[in-house]
């Protein structure tokens, strides 16, 4: 099959969280074509998916900064290379054609690249359910496991059930929206960080603790909750309009198995320029198990790896070209074609 310059791109990017849009960027940086493929419908990974607004304080060269505001950031300066940006298509299968043509087959379409760059984070989020009657009919009628759009909880009467970062943080962040916020926790011992915790607590939220979640009742929508103390085995009966189930997700790795790379129990196994097994594939982030054996799941690590993935692919198709170890105050590329409005698909 004969591709135009338009079908075969230089790297195809996958995962569109912070590390992915790094990546993105610093490939167009390098004067790639870029193309970027995202298996949700939202760009940020982790970060829009669990803690949009939750402050980060180890993001180099920011005090403290929002989440939302890390990722608007990122999908800007993403965006400056005008990468060719597709969302809601999962990577099912990845075949390596020739030595610089990848075909990448998503549930939706078929791809092309001379190299892959893999950034798709600890894997695909499914989110954890508890056992309560009721819980699967009213799923999207007032039973949600995110949150997209917080002002959808304004003046709403809320129960959300967990005891982990994401609950504490929305809880936080949901207890001035709604118009009443109760958090339910099975324990009493929080896996989420100290000092929200202890802003949770002193907060208008109505925490109680030892309590599941047993039953969902209502008719079109919820209306109301069954809780159970789990100490002393009794039920309440509560009034809501939306409960969100916030008890932690869990990431897969699965389909990357299928597509003989090789990997350890922690993720994609790379050597010091960030590839993998099968020349022509690289991966960055937290999907990428160094095989010197330390490994971080930072940002600013991601960001180190993403930056070299993108340095090493460029002297993989152009072997002659700088390997541009270094920053700089002027850009290696001489067009700069996209807006912050670059069009996605």
């Amino acid at each position: 099959m004969d591709l135009s310059d338009e079908d075969l791109y230089d790297v195809i990017v996958l995962g569109g969280g912070p590390v992915g849009l790094f990546a993105t960027f610093y490939a167009g940086f390098r004067d790639l074509s870029v193309k970027l493929i995202e298996a949700t419908e939202d760009l940020g990974g982790q970060i829009t998916l669990l803690y949009p607004d939750k402050y980060i304080y180890d993001m180099p060269g920011f005090y403290e900064v929002i989440g939302t505001e890390v990722v608007k950031n990122l999908v800007m300066q993403a965006k400056r290379y005008n990468p060719t940006i597709v969302l809601g298509e999962r990577a099912l299968k990845i075949t390596k054609l020739n030595d610089h043509k990848f075909e990448v087959v998503t549930d939706k379409a078929v791809h092309y690249s001379k190299t892959i760059l893999i950034c798709t984070g600890i894997g695909a989020f499914t989110p954890n359910k508890v056992e309560a009657v009721g819980i699967p009919e009213f799923e999207g009628r007032g039973v949600f496991y995110y949150v997209r759009d917080p002002e959808r909880f304004r003046g709403k009467k809320v129960l959300i059930v967990g005891g982990g970062d994401s609950a504490v943080d929305w809880a936080l962040h949901l207890k001035d929206i709604a118009s009443s916020l109760t958090l339910i926790h099975r324990r009493d011992v929080f896996r989420a960080h100290e000092k929200s915790v202890d802003a949770l607590m002193h907060s208008n939220v109505t925490v109680k603790l030892f309590y599941v979640l047993k039953e969902v009742k209502g008719d079109d929508w919820v209306r109301k909750a069954i809780i159970t103390n789990v100490q002393s085995n009794k039920d309440e009966e509560m009034e809501v309009d939306d409960i969100l189930v916030l008890v932690g997700y869990k990431a897969d790795l699965s389909i990357i198995r299928q597509w003989g790379i090789a990997m350890d129990s922690r993720g994609v196994l790379v050597d010091d320029t960030m590839e993998t097994n099968i020349p022509g594939i690289y991966a960055a982030g937290d999907v990428a198990s160094p095989k010197s054996g330390f490994r971080q799941n930072l940002l600013a690590v991601g960001f180190g790896q993403a930056a070299t993935a993108a340095n090493r692919i460029k002297k993989y198709l152009e072997p002659s070209s700088s390997a541009f170890e270094h920053s700089t105050l002027r850009e290696p590329s001489s067009k700069i074609t996209a807006s912050p409005e670059t069009a996605t698909h």
